[in-house]
């Protein structure tokens, strides 16, 4: 189902009384509401509080090597947090590995749901490449970038979903924030296992709706539903209009949270972000 939104920037919200958010806010500032994107997207399964049938299959899925590693790298992570790459140009052509002279592939600026390109990035080289995790298929898929086609920003949060314990943690710079409770995929349509990262941050216009006030894309995919309302089947997390069934397992692989907590986290997660769904 398609989330539609108008233009603008995201409606101010009085201050929280909760102390997380407070003291997060103060030092982390509306990092997350500077990269909202208000437009149409289709996120897999998120509006659903079953199982059903599951769409055909798209085309084959596009798939990608971490490749060998040469020259002098350094991690994507460091003590200032994790580095995250921005497209500067409307396509962003990524390769196997640095040493091949044939792209792999090639992304648009902004993406399909007209959020811009961002990636999360795992290496860094001094020769001119970074290694990114892609938001394409098969989970997992990475590739390289040429520094010079992208701007690097970093982030100092992370989150981590366990599918057992029904929680999304939220740390920054590496210590715990808060732990929320989470509705997850069922059975027959589980929310995939993995790394992954925030892509976008949509704002749906109605918020009552299924997704609730904001919806984080992930690069991460349903491995079951592969075609969803034009998308490729992409793993959201979002708010929801079925509170009751938060903290259990009830969608078609989205991540629900309680509006209350989507919002707040709306507002002081930037895209980039890492997220590791374990459970």
């Amino acid at each position: 189902m398609n989330v539609r939104g108008t233009t603008g920037p995201a409606p101010a919200r009085p201050a929280s009384s909760r102390g997380w958010l407070t003291r997060t806010r103060a030092r982390a500032g509306m990092a997350g509401m500077a990269g909202i994107t208000v437009m149409t997207a289709a996120l897999t399964g998120c509006s659903g509080d079953g199982p059903r049938e599951s769409p055909p299959s798209g085309p084959p899925p596009v798939t990608a090597s971490a490749g060998p590693t040469h020259g002098t790298p350094t991690a994507g992570t460091d003590a200032a947090g994790h580095l995250v790459a921005h497209a500067a140009g409307s396509v962003i052509t990524w390769y196997a590995a640095p040493s091949e002279t044939s792209a792999r592939g090639q992304l648009t600026n902004p993406n399909q749901q007209g959020a811009p390109l961002v990636f999360a990035v795992r290496r860094r080289r001094d020769d001119g490449w970074l290694q990114v995790m892609l938001p394409v298929r098969p989970n997992g898929s990475q590739g390289w970038l040429r520094t010079d086609d992208v701007w690097l920003s970093r982030t100092a949060f992370a989150l981590a979903v366990d599918r057992t314990a029904h929680r999304l943690t939220v740390t920054r710079d590496g210590r715990t924030i808060t732990r929320l409770p989470v509705g997850i995929g069922t059975g027959n349509t589980p929310t995939p296992s993995g790394r992954f990262y925030l892509t976008e941050l949509l704002r749906p216009a109605d918020p009552g709706g299924p997704w609730g006030p904001y919806a984080f894309g992930l690069s991460g995919f349903s491995d079951v539903i592969t075609t969803f309302n034009g998308g490729g089947g992409i793993i959201g997390l979002h708010g929801t209009n079925r509170p009751d069934l938060v903290g259990t397992d009830a969608s078609l692989g989205c991540i629900r949270l309680r509006n209350a907590d989507i919002a707040e986290l709306a507002g002081m997660v930037p895209v980039g972000t890492p997220i590791v769904i374990t459970g």
